[in-house]
């Protein structure tokens, strides 16, 4: 298996992928197949050197103390019924790895709702967040400050504290950090000045926190720490902070915290559980003793094994509920740890960073309908020599996926069998001997199979760039649909002034095919159902109804001189008519018919990056990932306007 390990004490560069040995389940324990590690910041101070005299690591180490997986073996003592199901945990050390061994009272099981990536971003501030907020006893109205409202743990609080009723100000430095506390459910957001402490840009004080379910592991999270002071939509951020707040959730410490402890109500509560200031906030215990101010400390988020898996549990109980989240802003692949250290020591990060070890992807063993695809989880691709591996954002459904799934075309697959040739994401990969590409670049293309998963691996010089006015689906519609159209407009010999008639113009090869025409200087008739002929009009396509009597509706006194066949419905026979000579005929849809009149049966092409200048495609209906044997079915019923797209947000973090 593979690791990630600190060579040395150092800075990101010194983590490095290396093979080790798979681990063997001891008693109480399981081994897990690690899905995502969580990454935190402890992790990086640690690599750095810091706490050395607390926590006893010396390189080489395997870091990482939270993951998400399935188990894959069960050690003495260890329920078997935990073996296969899918999980996330807790562990001491050694979570950056493809394979964990976990105690098995550290261990939760994760709902079917919820993802393994949001499962391993909660393992760790998800029960803090609600040992903090449930011993805050909030009820409606109650006034809620939260610092570091922009981190790991800071957000989920925000969340929870909005959900009882309570009126939050986050406090967070950098808009990016505000804008999440906004969507969590604060009332109001403000920078750090607004409290009264100094402007301390830059300074560690700002770095947003995160506690974890062990007294070893209670540090902080950082995150960005840039921005400057304005106004959003929703929260003035430069004003004065509104005194008497009657519970304070402190996640920085120093002079942050010192600020909000001095605008706790008389009789309110001040929770201390983050020091990445380097120091707790200075809080005079006689003065909040007359004050009758409560003080809260660590604590509250150390927990027994026991509590530790009740409020695990709880944990993704609210989170399959849509109760409980955070914000992942960085997930990289576990070859890429260094970045994801390096994100936290700049201070650039809005919420969680994540390590992903396995990939999503649709799969099927045999021929049949829709429901023999599956959504599976597989080892991440890796890219060849000319290849890279893309981060799928949205994936492209063509009529010839389900063709193939059907077994109208090829032989019965030998093994698993993805599904999609198209798509649209970015790339988190490269493989040897790749120039001219760079990681995280947005990009579109065709592949040989396999679309439909959250990564696949592409020929690098297939893909092109995504434009900035495209959406990653606007994109994933594109490839296949103009490479066609372009290649049969090609064969059939477009010219400027003539007039071309497309049976199902409203598909996706039809609606790229009229675009390029038009373009071309040519006229297009278009055949496709009543209710999208506005679209097509606007376009410059003359539409007319499918069935009988096509020709009678048919512009008067203007001949046909091409003819392009997408949609395979019995029309060839009349084209041929139309136009006198086959040659001047070509389907993409109809081979048997094809074969009977000597027309031309258009398959196949390269997956070369075609342009796609002049052309875009309307989204029909977007599917997640996992329909994607609805978004199959879809597909084969037809009369839709342009393409259906399979979305992978849900399973992989953007």
């Amino acid at each position: 298996m593979e690791v990630v390990e600190v060579m040395k004490f150092g800075g990101p560069e010194v983590l490095r992928t290396r093979r080790a040995e798979e681990p063997v389940a001891g008693p109480g324990q399981v081994v897990i197949g690690v899905s995502v590690a969580d990454v935190m910041s402890l992790d990086a101070q640690l690599r750095a050197g810091w706490g050395r005299e607390w926590f006893g690591n010396e390189p080489p180490y395997v870091p990482g103390t939270g993951v998400a997986g399935r188990v894959l073996s069960a050690g003495d003592g260890v329920d078997a019924g935990w073996v296969g199901r899918r999980v996330a945990a807790f562990v001491p050390g050694g979570g950056y790895a493809e394979r964990v061994a976990a105690e098995a009272d550290r261990l939760v099981a994760v709902p079917d709702e919820v993802p393994s990536w949001q499962a391993a971003a909660l393992v760790q501030v998800g029960p803090a967040a609600l040992s903090l907020v449930a011993a805050a006893g909030l009820r409606p109205g109650s006034r809620v400050l939260v610092t570091g409202a922009g981190g790991a743990l800071g957000l989920p609080i925000v969340r929870l504290a909005a959900a009882a009723g309570a009126r939050v100000t986050a406090a967070a430095h950098g808009p990016a950090k505000r804008a999440a506390a906004l969507r969590m459910g604060a009332a109001e957001v403000i920078d750090y000045p607004a409290l009264g402490a100094a402007e301390t840009t830059g300074d560690r004080a700002l770095n947003e926190p995160e506690a974890t379910g062990d007294p070893a592991l209670n540090e902080p999270e950082t995150t960005a720490a840039t921005g400057t002071t304005g106004s959003t939509a929703a929260g003035t951020t430069g004003r004065a902070a509104p005194e008497g707040f009657d519970v304070v959730f402190d996640g920085v410490g120093g002079e942050v915290g010192g600020a909000a402890f001095e605008l706790v109500a008389p009789g309110g509560t001040f929770f201390a559980y983050g020091v990445p200031s380097g120091s707790p906030a200075p809080v005079d215990r006689e003065r909040a003793m007359r004050r009758g101010v409560r003080l809260v400390g660590m604590e509250q988020v150390q927990f027994a094994p026991d509590e530790f898996r009740r409020l695990a549990e709880q944990t993704m109980r609210e989170a399959a509920a849509g109760r409980l989240t955070t914000v992942v802003g960085l997930a990289v692949p576990l070859e890429r740890a260094s970045e994801a250290h390096a994100a936290l020591a700049a201070r650039e990060l809005v919420g969680k960073a994540l390590l992903l070890v396995t990939a999503q992807a649709v799969r099927y063993r045999a021929h049949g309908g829709p429901e023999v695809l599956a959504l599976e989880e597989i080892p991440l691709p890796r890219p060849g020599r000319g290849q890279v591996r893309v981060a799928v954002r949205a994936a492209g459904v063509n009529g010839i996926d389900w063709k193939i799934r059907k077994g109208l075309m090829g032989a019965p697959p030998a093994g698993p069998q993805g599904t999609g040739i198209e798509m649209a994401g970015t790339i988190d990969a490269l493989g040897p001997g790749v120039t001219g590409r760079r990681l995280g670049a947005p990009v579109f293309g065709q592949v040989a199979s396999g679309a439909a998963a959250t990564h696949v691996i592409a020929e690098a010089d297939a893909l092109a760039a995504k434009p900035d006015d495209l959406s990653f689906e606007e994109a994933a519609a594109l490839p296949v649909a103009v490479g066609t159209a372009r290649r049969v407009l090609r064969e059939l010999g477009l010219r400027p002034g003539l007039t071309l008639l497309i049976h199902a113009v409203a598909g996706g090869v039809g609606l790229a095919a009229a675009q390029l025409a038009l373009a071309a200087g040519a006229r297009v008739i278009g055949t496709a159902s009543e209710r999208h002929h506005p679209h097509l009009r606007g376009l410059g396509v003359h539409p007319v109804t499918y069935g009988d009597g096509l020709e009678e509706r048919l512009p008067p006194n203007e001949p046909i001189d091409l003819v392009l066949d997408a949609s395979g419905r019995g029309e060839l026979d009349m084209s041929v008519k139309l136009t006198g000579d086959p040659d001047k005929v070509i389907t993409i849809a109809d081979p048997l018919n094809a074969g009977r009149l000597g027309v031309r049966f258009s398959s196949g092409g390269g997956h070369e990056a075609v342009p796609i200048e002049h052309v875009r495609i309307p989204i029909a209906e977007t599917f997640p990932l996992d329909r994607a044997a609805d978004a199959q079915r879809r597909s084969e019923e037809g009369h839709f306007l342009g393409k259906i797209v399979l979305n992978t947000e849900g399973f992989l973090p953007r």
